[in-house]
């Protein structure tokens, strides 16, 4: 009996690997920018902000043509638990950085008069309609000095580690966090979708750069 001729079949299982890769390269890449941000703003500091303005000009054009390629949703426990990782892969690990159900809160040390003293400053997050985020002061206490909230920011922007899409406004007592300015080589860039504490649900966009 002649024996019959076996075709090459494609393996779905192999077919799909690709794809699958794409989808933990997207996983792996949102995670990592969005807390790296927060962490960075949270712990603030960074430089005295340019004008917002300029920052909303600036990002006008950017991503208009770009593709959006997913969604990611992250919980409350799982962005504090990347922060706390990234801050002590920064050596930031004296700054506590979480969110609850309503704010998100810094502990740290604030150098005054020649002597640290315990910081406590509250953030308000909040989504801007070009998909960067805003975090607004709500309150905060430095040891028992009463000092101005502005003065806060000021002194705390000293350091100028922080990269340029940390905006810090001491005036508008806000952090601008500008997601389209970070690098990186994938080409993708996030855009904050919804920012719900107290539901727990925190959904980002991803885009790939054309």
């Amino acid at each position: 009996m002649p024996r019959r001729k076996l075709g090459v079949k494609n393996n779905p299982i192999k077919e799909k690997v690709p794809f699958l890769q794409k989808i933990n390269i997207w996983k792996w890449l949102f995670l990592g920018l969005v807390s790296l941000l927060l962490a960075f703003a949270i712990v603030v500091q960074g430089r005295l902000a340019t004008p917002r303005e300029d920052v909303s000009q600036l990002h006008q054009t950017v991503g208009t043509k770009d593709v959006k390629v997913g969604t990611m949703t992250i919980t409350r426990d799982q962005l504090n638990d990347t922060i706390k990782s990234l801050l002590k892969k920064y050596k930031l690990s004296d700054y506590k950085v979480y969110a609850d159900n309503q704010q998100i809160l810094l502990e740290g040390q604030l150098s005054l008069l020649g002597k640290d003293y315990p910081l406590y400053i509250y953030f308000q997050p909040s989504k801007l309609e070009n998909g960067n985020i805003l975090l607004t002061v709500k309150d905060f206490s430095v040891g028992t000095f009463q000092i101005p909230q502005k003065m806060v920011l000021q002194l705390l922007s000293k350091n100028k580690t922080i990269p340029e899409f940390i905006q810090i406004s001491p005036k508008q007592s806000t952090i601008t966090i500008v997601l389209p300015e970070i690098d990186n080589d994938f080409g993708i860039y996030v855009k904050a979708n919804t920012i719900d504490l107290y539901n727990d649900k925190i959904v980002f966009d991803l885009y790939q750069k054309k």
